[in-house]
Formats: structure tokens, sequence, C-alpha cells
């Protein structure tokens, strides 16, 4: 037996088509706003990874230089060698492509600005020690300041790298080194605290118990 069926009334059908569409632009919307969001995502890990790359650029230098440094004071020190210092590169940490520090968080951002200063602030108290220091003792100085600084350097690319999903860097070998300098201090300071000479920054990191 057949069936009636009501005809579908025309407000029917423009509510119908009101209800879909509306559906359609809040869906639409939605995925706008989150291709919106990793694109913005996207620039900003970009700006970080520039900064990494000049973080890992800036401890090639530092582990560069030490080796230098290493072989000058052997020098100066064998041989009397009072040239042998002439010639060594300062090493400086500056930042030539500056990210849009607005995307980054502020924190962060906050220890990126001060790890300049900081390591400029270290040259400047390391000068002032060859009032009584001898130049090799201001370059054994200068070796604990680019070790420490360059590993501080190290921690927050490797940091960031994990962050990103940027990969691992290369920088494990020089790690080894800077890490050696640093044991070698730390061993010294073990056996004579308070007759060991170190820069402000690591002897407060001996006294506070890190490793």
């Amino acid at each position: 037996m057949p069936t009636l069926t009501e005809p579908v009334s025309a407000l029917t059908l423009i509510m119908s088509s009101a209800v879909v569409s509306a559906s359609v632009n809040v869906a639409w919307s939605m995925v706008t706003r989150l291709l919106d969001r990793r694109k913005e995502q996207n620039k900003t890990n970009h700006e970080y990874l520039s900064l990494v790359l000049q973080l890992e650029e800036f401890v090639r230098h530092c582990n560069e230089a030490l080796y230098n440094i290493s072989d000058a004071i052997d020098r100066y020190r064998s041989l009397h060698d009072t040239s042998a210092f002439q010639g060594l590169i300062s090493i400086t940490l500056a930042f030539r492509q500056e990210p849009n520090w607005s995307s980054l968080p502020i924190p962060f951002v906050a220890d990126m600005k001060s790890l300049p200063n900081r390591f400029k602030q270290c040259d400047r108290w390391i000068v002032l020690q060859s009032e009584w220091a001898g130049p090799a003792d201001c370059y054994e100085f200068e070796e604990e300041r680019l070790a420490f600084y360059a590993l501080k350097a190290a921690k927050i690319a490797a940091d960031v790298r994990r962050k990103i999903a940027a990969g691992k860097g290369d920088l494990d070998d020089l790690l080894v080194h800077l890490n050696s300098v640093i044991s070698q201090r730390r061993k010294i300071y073990l056996a004579y605290p308070e007759r060991c000479e170190l820069i402000p920054e690591l002897r407060a990191h001996f006294e506070s118990g890190h490793s």
C-alpha cells in the first residue's frame, strides 16, 4: 500500500541549506585557523633555528681558540716565547642575524640577550686581572671563559633543537674537549679551593656543587 509523504516546504530546504552552509563555514574557519597557527609556528621555528646555528658557530670558534691558546701558553712557558700570544683572535658573541624577538617567549629572549653581555663582562674582569696576573695566567682565565660560555651556548642550542625537532647537532667531539677544560680546572679547585684563581662564573659553578 503506497504511503503518503508530505511535500518538503521551501522554508525547510532553506533552513537545511543554511545549517549545512554554517557547518561548512565553521569547519573551514577551524581549518584556516589551524593552518595559520602551523604557518606561524613554522616561522617561529625558523627563528629558533637561526639562533641555534649561530650559537653552534660560536661554540666552534671557542673550541678552535682554546687549542690556539693552549699552544701559545705552552710556547710561552716552555720556550719563554714572548710573542706566543700575538695573533690570537678575540672571540665575540653577537647575533649577526637577529630574529624577530617579539615572536619568541620572553624568558627565552631574556636569557639569550643576557648571554653576550655576561660574556663581555667576564672579558672585562679578565682585563682587570692583568694588573697582577701575567699574560699566561690571563689566557688561562680566557680558556675558562671560552669553555664555560661555549658549553652554555651548546646546551641552549641542544635544548632548542629538541624543542623544534631539528635533529641532533654535530658538536659531540667539541663538547668532549670543552668539558675536559672544565674538568681540569675542577681538579685544581678541589685540591686548592682557596688558592685556585678562576673566573667568577666558574668558581660559583663549582661552589654550587655542579659537576
